[in-house]
Parts: C-alpha cells; structure tokens; sequence
C-alpha cells in the first residue's frame, strides 16, 4: 500500500491558535456561578433517577473525557453500579452490545467535533437503553443532528465563557460543576474557597524545586482524583508540556515505581490527596527515596466537589508549569498535521468495526440476552421461531389491531404521558389503518384520559372504529361512550384489593416511599414520585403481601411509570381481543410481570420493548436501536390495509 505524503512544510507549519491561559483561569469563579444556577433536572433524572441499575458508558474525546470520568465516578457512588468513560473509538471497538444494553452520555464543549458525532450515529443505530448528551454551546452539530432523534435526551445552554482556548478550561469546570450539581451537591455550600483555590500554591518536595528541570510526571491518585489526574495527562500531553503517566496509590506499587530506579532523572511524583487517602499517600510516599521529587495537590473536601477543588489546583499547576517552560498552555501553537488529524473523515473505516447487524439477531438477542449465544442449538431454537412467527404474520389478514398506550402510542415519559392528543407522527400513521376500514382497539391501564386523547386527535367520524379497554381492560368502550365509565367506576371497591392496600400501608408507611393509590373498583393502581429502587420495593413487597395473605383473586402488573393490582378473573388486557385469528396485538412491557404480558401472549404480537421468553409470540423485530415510539411506527410503515385488512410485509 502507497502512502502520499504531504510537502514537509505543509506538515511542519506551526498554528498559533488559543487564549492566554491565564486569561481563561479568571473567568472560572463566574463560570462555576453559572453553572450552578443551571436547572440540572432533566440530568439528574437521566443519571440518578431512571435506569439507574444499568450500567453507563460516558464517552467523549480531549478534555472533554476528564468530564467522563467524573461522570463515571459519581455515578458508580451514587447508584453503586459500574460505569465507564471511554473514547468514541473505545466505544465503537466496545461492539453491539456495550452500546445496545448501557446507558450513554455524551460530552462535548462544542458539540461539532467529528468524533462525538460518529459515535452518536452508532448510539443512535444501536442503543435500546437510553442516551443523553451534554453540550455548551447552541446550535451546535450535534443539537441539528439530535433534532431528528428525539429518543435521545438533550442538555445543552451557552456557557457564557464563549469558546475555550486552546485547552478545556471553562467548559470542563462548567461540565464538573453541572454533574456535581446534578448528583445533589453545590460547589458553592461545599467549603470550596474559589480565592484560595485559584491562587494555589504548590506544596513541593523539596520546596525549591524547579519545574524547568521536571520532563516527566508519575500521576498518583486515590477516591476521587482520577479525572483530575487524566485531565493533568491531557493537558501535559496537549500543551506539550511533559509527559505523564497516571496510577492509583497501591498499582503504583505493583512496578510503577520502577521507573524512578532506571529513569528517575528529571522525574517527578504528582500526589492528589484527598482526606480520604491521607495517610495512604503518605506511607507510599514515604515508602520512596527522599531524593525523589513530589508535586502534592490535596484537598480537605470529603463530597464530590473535591474532584473540582483539586481540577482548580490543577490548573494552577499548569499554568505554572507552562510559565517555567515559557509556553502559554492556552495557545501553544500546533503542527499543520494536528489540524488534519482532528478532522480526519473515517467514519465509513468504523463500520468495519460495527458492521451492520441483522434484525434476526437483533431479535433473537431481546429474547436470550448475549449469554444465549453460548447455547447453539438454545440460538438456532429461537431463530427458526422467530422466522416463522414473521411468516405467519406476514400470512396474516387482520381486521384489528389492539395497541398498549403509555410506552406504545404516546412516550412513557411522566411529562408527554399527559399531553391531550396523540403525536402527529403516531396520528398520521394510525389514519391509513381508519380510512380502509380497519379497526383500532386500545388497552390501556389508565382511565378517561385516552379517550379523550384519541377525541381530540381524531376525526370523529372515525371514532365507531375505535375501542378502548379502561383499566387494563376491565372496562370495554367504544370511542365517545366515556360516559359509562363513571358507572363503572362507582361500583363496589373490591375487597382483597382493599386488604391489600392496607397491609401495604402498614409494610411501608406513607413517609417512607412517595407512593399513591387510586381505588377503581376491580383494580387498585399505585404511582407516585418513586425512584426505580422504591418502584421495585413496591412491587415486590406487593407480590409478597399475595403470597403471605394467599391472596387467590388478585394479580399485580407493572408498567413503564406504575404498577396496577388487579382481579385477574374480571381484568385483563386479553378482554380487548375478540377475534384473535384476526387481530395484531402491540405492547412495549412484555416481560411475565408486565401489564401488557397477557395481551402478547396472543400469537400475533409484536413488542416495542421488553419481550417475554415464549418463542412462539410477543416477538419484537424491530431493528437495532429502535424502541417504543419509534418501533410502533417502523411495524405501522410495514403494514397496508385495503378494505378493512391489514396485511404486514416484514423481514428478519
């Protein structure tokens, strides 16, 4: 292979290019202000409130990874589960899987750099978990591109700093600040002194030590100092200021320390401190010839803030680094091949890292989980099921199709659950269905309020073609006949129900968990503001609560946002469902305790999301990275219906 090589001073042309540093580090008491007066909600709910047993994959590139690592760090703290920071080409050699099954939080300043962008793409093929990116200036790329893949969660506002120079200064503090904000501390209330930090002097053994003579750093850090210690390498390295080489207090011990034995000259030992690992830090230290020379860079903060704290104080070092090898880290200048190198195109060379995966697998995958690939005969089980299950629908000529609500027509966020209409996407997908005489039939565990969504998206002379199955199916309407729901509503209250709720009260007092109950005669619903961990502790001391009381009658479902116990013989979505030969039945919760299990038992069912274990039904075949809203309309693209049936072209 022949490789063309660039005129030499095309390669050797130096780019000034950057702020003063010093000139960046002056605006970090108002950037940190900023930043803290920013609503966080929407990240804190992606990163501490929903999913928050799944494991999280931060990716971002340069600075910009540093934040990663925080990210990950208080994550792993708060939810105690793995996380992760790595690189967008990290992510990409991670596989399908990793990016299918993680949650994915993407960083970038600027939002336009071209490796954040490639690795969304991927994220958006492939993730069925959730993503979320954060960026600090509007507008931006990554904004335009998001714009057409609303499944992914956005944070973006101007951080008033404007750009950065040549190094993450102000956007990495704000980026820190935001995430430590967002996990519930405030810099601010955190003893952090702002004055003393930013004025940071090194404490040095020996205390004359001169930085012009140091070439090489050995980064030691304990709690909470590795983003601070990978930002250290990014900026050494960036700003061609030395190298470093980064280790915990104990791998340090395990031949890191070598180095200094065979190449101890012009080296150095940069200590992040926090209370935490003290006394650690000191016996290895200790443990060291004096002669050896060590940067401490310490805090006495205990809370996540202490990561800022010591970034604070990094910078300091940086700037008095560079000062001593008369480079301004803010505008180093850079070859004319750096420039090339950022922007080299080479997303078409990462799809054969992630080459394109076949909805056969894909599907095959949300049945077994990546273990079932282990079983081969497991694997090839469910493949030939799965084709013939698409042949057999394929086959198939429906005159209804029976659709889940919450998480299936309408976004099973608590926010856009209570719109008054449907989506125009969703409304426009549904009309083909009406205008050729197709039925549409709803189970839904809610009340009046998806009827009247439907009434108010609607055209009305469509409306004897719709039903609506009221609490999970108890109660079957046609499309404006809501008034007979009140009738149903004021019967008796069941009684096992009612037993129930008050053995419930007792287990878990009122103030315990933010829970409330709607009684509605043969079903007993619970929802409230509860986090994941407390909507589990619900449901599971519910099932207890039937087992221990031998409680016959009732069953208890889950949904995407609560929970519903109902009197099985009376309620079921399979109520909605008069002519199974001839129905398509659509739901996104199809695991055994989900409300929309019976209803995908029925042989020709599709999920959006969560499928059961029955080889046989409740298949979701959906491409890759597609769910929820988004799977309903690509299985409502590949159907046609022509004088009241609906046929279905799909392939797997």
């Amino acid at each position: 292979m022949q490789i063309e090589l660039m005129p030499l001073f095309k390669w050797t042309q130096i780019l000034i290019m950057g702020k003063p540093f010093k000139g960046e580090l002056k605006k970090l008491s108002e950037t940190i202000r900023w930043a803290e007066q920013q609503d966080v909600t929407r990240l804190a709910r992606f990163l501490f409130a929903e999913n928050k047993q799944i494991p999280l994959v931060c990716i971002g590139s340069g600075g910009s990874l540093s934040a990663c690592h925080y990210a990950a760090q208080l994550y792993q703290q708060r939810n105690g589960v793995l996380a992760q920071a790595m690189t967008p080409l990290q992510l990409m050699y991670a596989g399908h899987n990793i990016i299918r099954s993680s949650k994915l939080l993407f960083l970038s300043a600027s939002g336009k750099n071209k490796d954040i962008l490639n690795a969304i793409k991927y994220g958006i093929k492939y993730n069925e978990t959730d993503m979320m990116s954060l960026t600090l200036r509007k507008n931006n790329p990554i904004e335009e591109l998001l714009e057409q893949h609303p499944k992914v969660q956005r944070w973006c506002e101007d951080i008033p700093s404007e750009k950065d120079g040549f190094l993450a200064t102000n956007s990495l503090v704000a980026t820190f600040t935001l995430l430590c904000k967002a996990a519930g501390y405030m810099v601010q209330d955190s003893s952090l002194n702002l004055h003393d930090t930013l004025n940071f002097e090194l404490a040095t053994r020996p205390l004359n030590l001169e930085l012009s003579s140091i070439q090489n750093f050995i980064v030691l850090y304990g709690a909470v100092g590795e983003a601070v210690a990978w930002d250290i390498e990014s900026k050494l390295t960036e700003a061609a200021l030395g190298s470093a080489l980064l280790s915990d207090y104990r791998n340090f011990g395990h031949g890191r320390h070598h180095w200094f034995d065979k190449r101890g000259e012009n080296s150095c030992i940069i200590a992040l401190v926090t209370p935490v690992e003290k006394d650690l830090a000191q016996k290895t230290i200790g443990c060291l010839p004096k002669k050896i020379p060590v940067i401490y860079i310490e805090t006495e903060l205990e809370t996540p803030a202490a990561s800022i704290d010591m970034l604070l104080k990094a910078f300091r070092f940086v700037n008095n680094l560079g000062e001593a090898r008369s480079i301004d880290p803010g505008k180093p200048g850079v070859p004319g091949y750096g420039r090339v190198l950022y922007n080299l195109d080479y997303f078409k060379l990462t799809n054969r890292i992630l080459p394109s995966e076949k909805t056969l697998e894909a599907a095959v995958l949300r049945k077994l989980g990546l273990a079932g690939k282990d079983n081969a005969p497991l694997w090839n089980h469910y493949s030939d099921a799965c084709k013939r299950f698409v042949r057999l629908l394929n086959r198939g000529k429906f005159s209804t199709v029976a659709f889940d609500y919450d998480g299936t027509l309408s976004p099973s966020d608590h926010t856009s659950r209570y719109t008054k209409g449907l989506c125009p996407e969703i409304t426009n997908a549904l009309l083909p269905i009406l205008e050729n005489g197709a039925q549409i039939v709803v189970a839904t565990g809610r009340g009046k309020s998806v009827g009247e969504s439907f009434m108010n998206t609607i055209d009305c002379k469509y409306w004897p073609q719709i039903k609506v199955g009221y609490y999970n199916g108890a109660c079957l309407l046609a499309l404006g006949d809501e008034a007979k729901l009140e009738e149903w509503k004021n019967q008796p209250f069941d009684s096992e129900l009612k037993a129930l709720e008050d053995e419930l009260k007792q287990r878990l007092p009122k103030g315990c968990v933010d829970y409330k109950f709607e009684e509605r005669s043969l079903q007993l619903s619970i929802e409230g503001e509860m986090t994941q961990t407390e909507s589990l502790l619900v449901y599971e001391t519910c099932r207890e609560i039937i087992w221990d009381k031998q409680m016959k009658g009732i069953r208890v479902w889950r949904s995407s946002h609560s929970m519903d116990i109902v009197v099985f013989r009376e309620v079921s979505k399979l109520r909605v469902i008069e002519d199974p030969d001839h129905t398509l039945c659509i739901g996104d919760y199809g695991t055994v305790e989900g409300n929309d299990y019976e209803m995908l038992t029925s042989k020709f069912s599709l999920s959006v999301d969560r499928v059961s274990k029955n080889a046989k039904s409740c298949w979701n075949i959906a491409p890759s990275g597609m769910k929820g809203l988004d799977a309903t309309l690509y299985y409502l693209s590949r159907m046609k219906a022509i004088e009241g049936k609906i046929t279905c072209k799909f392939s797997v």
